[in-house]
């Protein structure tokens, strides 16, 4: 590798030469060499990026069709960075299955580790806020009995908000053994300026499944003209992993 000085600084390749700039200074070496697609499909040196290409590959096909299970709740949010995050968080959880041999390791069997549901537990899908800062009172979630809030009050849910009411339900994300996705959903129960009682939101009955993900989603609404829109400012929606 050679460093090159002058006013005139190249990039790119020339005369079997490859100019670019590191660190601020030019530097020229011989072209070619690097990785092709055929090496890292052969050589043994590659073995480790293969491995690493596959499992991926799997992270990125689940995140995809765990957000398809979440449409259309998800197309109302403004977050350039969720697919980043989601692919983040899905890649530790691939790391947590130790069942299968590297390059064979696979979200599922992650999740379906204590460590892979700890780590999902409580995860807020949305920016602006969570369930219980949406709801702005205790909730009690459990996988035998579903979402309850005892002796629900709606008067700080409407505080600061011109909503005129809000629309509250689970999501059961299943994943079978063959890793196909599939969602099953509690009734939706709707909250408005009005309501007493208890808010409880029942499991639904839900097939054979190997993994499953529970997801909570409250959306608000004003109402227009006797038409219900969702609120497009302000904290409009959460959806939350519960578990």
């Amino acid at each position: 590798m050679a460093k090159g000085k002058g006013i005139v600084q190249l990039t790119g390749t020339l005369q079997g030469f490859t100019f670019y700039l590191l660190d601020g200074k030019q530097v020229v070496r011989t072209a070619g060499g690097g990785f092709n697609g055929e090496a890292i499909k052969t050589k043994a040196s590659m073995a480790r990026v293969r491995e690493n290409s596959s499992e991926f590959k799997n992270c990125m096909q689940t995140v995809a069709s765990f957000k398809q299970m979440l449409q259309p709740y998800l197309q109302l949010l403004k977050d350039g960075k969720l697919h980043q995050r989601l692919v983040r968080v899905f890649t530790q959880l691939k790391a947590f299955d130790i069942t299968s041999t590297r390059g064979q390791r696979i979200v599922a069997k992650g999740l379906a580790t204590a460590h892979g549901r700890d780590l999902l537990r409580g995860y807020v899908l949305t920016q602006d806020g969570s369930l219980q800062s949406m709801l702005q009172q205790a909730y009690i979630f459990d996988e035998q009995n579903g979402l309850q809030v005892p002796h629900f009050n709606t008067t700080p849910l409407f505080t600061n908000t011109i909503a005129d009411q809000m629309e509250l339900f689970l999501r059961y994300i299943l994943i079978d053994a063959n890793g196909e996705f599939s969602f099953v959903q509690s009734e939706k129960l709707v909250i408005d300026h009005n309501f007493s009682g208890d808010v409880a939101l029942a499991v639904p009955i839900l097939p054979d499944y190997n993994c499953c993900v529970v997801v909570a989603i409250g959306r608000f609404f004003q109402e227009i003209n006797g038409n219900f829109y969702p609120l497009s400012k302000g904290v409009m929606e959460v959806v939350e992993v519960m578990g």
